[in-house]
């Protein structure tokens, strides 16, 4: 039986209720102390771990990939933690409902709708893949939809990192039967195109409400998705487009190598089968208006067999006169025929080139310049993409604008996004820096990038700032990937320079500051341990200095996307300082040897007079009012000095 956990704090998170709960642990509704945020905490059963040991490893490992993956269409994680030895971790609540429980209510979607969550879904796959995650598990279950009509990718428990030794059984098959690729279902190599085959079966299902292989047991389900080819969506519902048709078989192919190369591709062709239906739904909409005369003309046209009055229609186009006696109205008349024909044509003509035709070249510029503002890895994508607003700029408008303004931010724009290119392939690294199993730097200049960024890391700051001088001179886009990572290097000497006018503030004045940042800011927290940090170090306790500066540098690791994607670098310049600090061995922790630096410390400034003595006490409060042991000394200090109330 769960824990009563209603009203206990865990880390920053309140519990309120229970949302469900099942053989692996138990789901809590939440709120985050600080944002009010709601949030679904998931705990493990204290037993679960007991029964099967893997069972913890994949709790840890779905919390450790969803730290990966920051996309609007993937569920975010807000945090993890332990309560009395059972894990947790707190992820975005979805106020909505899953697909596979809006397909049970509504039994099948349109081929629209279907189109738009598809685009989502794609979206979600491919920032998942480029972190090096397969799901293997996509099913309607697993996407939620809230309320405004986002897809959410959720549960990830048997996601592969393919960058890490699979936690599974060795030649044991890992999914849910219905949506298994063939070689999912043979337990062979998977890659991100064994999740566009599942998409494939999630695609199909959605449009018809029905599977694609129907099978009474597993091993037959799985000897369908081997051997049996999959039906057309449209032999079970009349009006799914025959291009939607096509794009489902394409993704359901036997062979990986016969499927889309990535997910981004089958969002494309999404997006024109839609282009397509439209187009058509237009055109059609202008032929369903035209009079019945234009419609015998237009079979006449297309070889059609004639009736009475396509036969009269034929005759007036031909010149001759009407057998009838009664007088024909004008617009029926065979040149008013005609002439409304050649304009119809000609509107169609116009809306074609209209919808097919480039965007302008100030329009393309101000898209790509939003791209640029906004600055997120999405962006970086769209910026990248043959049909986003700037290679579509580069390929249509380039040379019209030779050295234009709007010319040369177009090729800044380009520039930035393939060096964040690069910078995401860096965050990947660092993050399969422990792995066993990692993939090879793809080419000599990576493999420099790569050690560069090791050495940042490893606190070596200035080998890396040489490495980093000799990127510079590399081909774009390494030019600006280095000029990044100098401007982080040259922060830490700033860093170093504010923390020292900082204690110079506290001696001049008698009053130390706990940080400089503002208590809403993110980073506030880490920023104000590693003040602390420089503080132990002036007061000489250089264990608890060590502990200090360590425990901010994994949090900032934390979010690496922080320090290598953001505009903003205040978070990459903390992470390197606090490397050069921990770059030599843990010193040793006394604790005597503490207590008696402290009392000293309080003896000789005395009745704290001085500003000084006052600055050097203030610190020691700062420094050791959340160490154990230190309670009543702490207390006794805080005393001695003057009220924080004014000036």
């Amino acid at each position: 039986m769960a824990e009563k956990l209603e009203g206990t704090t865990l880390g920053p998170f309140t519990i309120l209720r229970q949302l469900g709960s099942g053989a692996m642990g138990v789901v809590w509704l939440a709120q985050h102390n600080e944002t009010n945020i709601k949030v679904a905490l998931k705990m493990m059963n204290a037993g679960a771990a007991l029964a099967n040991p893997g069972t913890l490893a994949r709790f840890d490992r779905e919390a450790g990939i969803l730290k990966q993956l920051k996309h609007p269409n993937i569920v975010r994680l807000f945090g993890v933690g332990k309560h009395k030895g059972q894990p947790y971790y707190a992820m975005e609540r979805i106020a909505g409902e899953t697909l596979a429980e809006r397909l049970e209510r509504r039994g099948r979607l349109g081929w629209q709708e279907v189109i738009d969550l598809g685009r989502q879904l794609c979206s979600a796959l491919k920032h998942a893949h480029d972190q090096g995650v397969i799901h293997r598990d996509l099913k309607p279950s697993n996407l939620m939809i809230t309320k405004e009509g986002v897809l959410k990718l959720a549960d990830f428990g048997i996601a592969k990192d393919l960058d890490m030794t699979q936690l599974t059984s060795a030649h044991c098959a890992v999914g849910t039967a219905a949506y298994m690729a063939p070689e999912q279902c043979k337990a062979q190599t998977i890659d991100p195109r064994t999740d566009l085959y599942a998409l494939g079966v999630v695609l199909f299902e959605l449009l018809t409400g029905k599977k694609p292989f129907q099978a009474p047991s597993s091993v037959e389900m799985f000897r369908m998705h081997l051997e049996q080819k999959p039906p057309r969506a449209s032999s079970v519902v009349l009006d799914v487009p025959v291009w939607f048709d096509t794009l489902i078989l394409h993704l359901m192919e036997k062979e990986p190598d016969h499927r889309p190369p990535h997910a981004d591709v089958v969002r494309e062709s999404l997006e024109q089968i839609e282009q397509k239906m439209l187009a058509m739904q237009s055109a059609g909409g202008q032929v369903a208006g035209a009079s019945r005369k234009d419609r015998g003309v237009q079979a006449l046209l297309d070889g059609a067999r004639p009736d009475a009055k396509d036969k009269e229609a034929a005759r007036l186009l031909r010149g001759g006169r009407s057998r009838k006696r009664k007088k024909v109205p004008v617009y029926e008349r065979g040149w008013f025929v005609i002439t409304g024909l050649v304009a119809i044509l000609a509107l169609a003509g116009t809306g074609l080139w209209y919808l097919f035709s480039p965007p302008s070249a100030d329009q393309l510029a101000a898209d790509a310049e939003l791209l640029a503002r906004r600055g997120s890895m999405q962006d970086v994508e769209e910026a990248l993409r043959e049909d986003g607003p700037v290679q579509t700029y580069l390929r249509h408008h380039a040379d019209s604008a030779g050295d234009t303004p709007a010319g040369k931010r177009i090729r800044d724009i380009d520039a930035w996004a393939r060096a964040m290119e690069n910078q995401r392939l860096l965050v990947k690294h660092v993050r399969n820096r422990e792995n066993k199993v990692k993939p090879p730097p793809p080419n000599e200049i990576f493999a420099k990038a790569f050690a560069a960024v090791d050495r940042e890391d490893e606190g070596k700051l200035a080998e890396a700032a040489q490495d980093w001088k000799a990127i510079a001179a590399e081909a774009p886009p390494w030019d600006r990937v280095a000029a990044f990572h100098i401007a982080d290097l040259n922060l830490v000497e700033t860093l170093r320079s504010e923390f020292d006018r900082r204690w110079k503030t506290a001696v001049e004045t008698g009053r130390v500051p706990t940080g400089g940042m503002p208590e809403r800011d993110p980073l506030a927290p880490v920023e104000a341990r590693v003040w602390r940090g420089v503080q132990a170090e002036l007061i000489g306790d250089q264990a608890l200095a060590y502990l200090l500066f360590d425990d901010a540098r994994k949090t900032l690791l934390l979010d690496l996307d922080a320090q290598f994607l953001q505009k903003e670098r205040l978070a990459r310049g903390l992470c390197l300082f606090c490397s050069e600090k921990t770059r030599l061995a843990r010193p040793a922790d006394e604790p005597e040897k503490r207590l008696t630096v402290f009392d000293a410390i309080v003896a000789e400034c005395g009745s704290a007079v001085s500003l000084l003595d006052r600055a050097r006490l203030g610190s020691l409060v700062q420094v050791y009012e959340n160490e154990k042991g230190f309670e009543d000394r702490v207390k006794a200090v805080r005393a001695k000095l003057p009220s924080s109330k004014g000036k």
